[in-house]
């Protein structure tokens, strides 16, 4: 399946063809650091002024349905791309279904003056739109929103609650039946520390080593990820959480007094931020994927979609990023806020400067800066490098157990930007030095570069699952000894062929695998046929010259371990990228070694 990156959903119900789709935008944005609703519509390339005339007419119909709706500062914008363009139009808290009927309304006039043809039925809709309005208003909700903006507080809501301040700091009400402003007791509200981690690999292993660090200072502490929803030390909800609705589950869970909140790509662009200031975000990293959704065609329009989390804590956090990568610098460029950049290379190359001089360590350059709450203490300026302000050297990053004695560079990567969060986030020693066991237990990052030994079989498991991710995991164990190699591969089915083919390819190009396994992902098929995922990466791997002996498929994780399993001789290495059935599959692991298996005998 080849899947277009503008599909119109021509069946939605949205009143036009070219719609793709249309949705609410409950917090920052990639179109806006407010509220509303955007529109996805397709557009062709090649009609220039026709598309002009639409946009144009767009934005016009909106302003006008906007005054008549009476909405303080409304404003429309828009983002054109290859193939389609998104239009926003920023709207009060309480308006924001109405809002995507504005989008919607406007868009289809726009279609009509396009055509040439009468647009005067448009006055029959507006009075539609006045009544939707009206059933939508709330009134206490939009002061609550307001009095909660001044005072500096996050709000976060859905279509059932809202809540005011963050965990051990937060109120919550049903949507209905919010107090008045005089009625809510401001002062005994409040944010806890918010911690919001993007990027494209490594948000959940940051959010864990983040997590781990904070326990160890006291905190109570929430945090989402892929794998689920954790408050102080017990998961409380499992499977993806790392959208608005997790941010959401741990921000109204009052014993929670830190929250560290995996932000995906996904529900940026669906939803946007749950919140509106947190006190550090990240950006881990930035890699070609899930290009083609939402007008995200390259790394700098994704780039863009990752420094939505810039926008909560422009004024009063620090972005923590990865200068290594410089289509993100590039995005930095225009940045206003505290920034600290985090670069593995240049830390490498003081290290090795340093130890020729018989220097030791680089601390942080910088102003010293106040906040409410917390005594002066020295700070990078911005843009400046953040090497090891908790006073840990390179060496003691690589001692970390999660990086395999530094050869798991990316771990090494993802320890340096954790440490810069705690140290933003003035953790303390006792943080520094959980993060310095991180790793020793595996269970410490479920699912990532988890090592066992299995009848003489050393087995990786990990949660690969994109050409970047699979290249570094390959990386990662390259030092570990073993005649064969085999790897499985598995990915979601929301990726496009070409993702798949490059994931084949990045395991190929790596030189060293003996053994394929191309396994199904009954959970994540997303639209794709059964067996589809499984057969691209066949056809892929026999078009890069992969003898058929070497190659096999599976319908699931607990298969794809058997299949390893039954190749396997002993002293052999299997890198399992597992993301169905990781508990069973660990399970096994557990029982095989209990039974005293050894490779060649059955596997029960």
């Amino acid at each position: 399946m080849t899947r277009p990156p503008h599909e119109p959903e021509v069946a939605s119900g949205h009143g036009s063809p070219t719609i793709v789709d249309s949705r609410r935008l409950m917090g920052p944005n990639l179109m806006h650091a407010g509220l509303g609703a955007v529109l996805g519509v397709v557009l062709h390339d090649a009609a220039s002024a026709t598309n002009e005339l639409l946009l144009r007419t767009w934005h016009e119909r909106v302003s006008f349905l906007a005054d008549a709706l009476e909405w303080p500062d409304a404003e429309s914008t828009q983002r054109v791309y290859s193939g389609g363009a998104s239009l926003f139009v920023h709207a009060p808290i309480d308006q924001l279904m109405t809002a995507t009927e504005v989008c919607e309304s406007a868009w289809i006039f726009a279609e009509s003056v396009g055509a040439g043809k009468d647009a005067l039925a448009g006055d029959a809709a507006l009075e539609s739109l006045l009544a939707f309005s009206r059933n939508e208003s709330n009134a206490r909700l939009r002061a609550a929103w307001d009095e909660a903006a001044r005072l500096g507080l996050n709000l976060t809501f859905d279509d059932t609650t809202v809540s005011i301040g963050t965990g051990a700091g937060s109120q919550t009400w049903a949507i209905g039946a919010i107090p008045s402003v005089a009625q809510i007791d401001w002062l005994a509200l409040r944010d806890v520390p918010i911690v919001l981690v993007t990027g494209s690999n490594g948000k959940t292993t940051v959010v864990r080593m983040v997590s781990a660090m904070a326990r160890a200072a006291g905190h109570t502490v929430g945090y989402t990820c892929t794998d689920g929803v954790w408050i102080g030390g017990t998961q409380v909800e499992s499977g993806d959480w790392s959208g608005p609705a997790g941010a959401r589950r741990v921000l109204q869970d009052t014993s929670v007094t830190l929250a560290v909140l995996e932000t995906a790509r996904g529900g940026l662009l669906r939803r946007g931020l749950a919140v509106q200031r947190a006190s550090v975000a990240a950006i881990v990293t930035l890699s070609p994927d899930h290009f083609g959704d939402y007008g995200i065609t390259d790394l700098a329009s994704l780039a863009e979609a990752k420094m939505v989390v810039g926008r909560a804590v422009c004024e009063t956090g620090t972005l923590v990023y990865n200068g290594d990568v410089p289509v993100l610098a590039e995005a930095l460029s225009t940045y206003t806020g505290h920034a600290v950049l985090v670069s593995t290379n240049a830390l490498k190359s003081f290290h090795a400067e340093a130890r020729g001089r018989g220097e030791g360590q680089l601390t942080n350059q910088g102003d010293t800066h106040s906040r409410s709450g917390t005594s002066p203490r020295p700070r990078a300026s911005a843009r400046k490098l953040f090497v090891d302000g908790a006073e840990m050297t390179l060496a003691e990053l690589n001692a970390i157990p999660a990086t395999l004695n530094g050869t798991a560079t990316h771990n090494v990567l993802n320890a340096a930007i954790a440490l810069a969060i705690a140290t933003e986030l003035q953790l303390g020693e006792t943080a520094t030095n959980a993060l310095k066991t991180f790793g020793a237990d595996p269970r410490d990052n479920m699912g990532r570069l988890m090592l066992y030994q299995v009848g003489g079989v050393t087995v990786v498991v990990d949660y690969a699952h994109n050409p970047q991710s699979v290249t570094a995991l390959i990386d990662a164990t390259r030092h570990i000894s073993a005649p064969r190699r085999a790897i499985a591969l598995g990915t979601g089915g929301d990726r496009d062929d070409l993702a798949l083919q490059e994931i084949a390819r990045a395991a190929f190009d790596s030189g060293v695998i003996d053994f394929y396994i191309a396994k199904e992902m009954p959970k994540f098929l997303r639209g794709r046929a059964e067996g589809s995922i499984s057969g691209v990466f066949l056809a892929a791997l026999r078009a890069l010259g992969v003898q058929k002996t070497q190659i096999t498929s599976t319908s699931s994780d607990m298969d794809a371990a058997y299949a390893a399993l039954q190749w396997a001789q002993p002293g052999d290495l299997i890198l399992l990228a597992v993301h169905d059935d990781r508990e069973a599959v660990l399970a096994l692991f557990a029982k095989l070694a209990q039974s005293h298996w050894h490779p060649g005998s059955p596997i029960e």
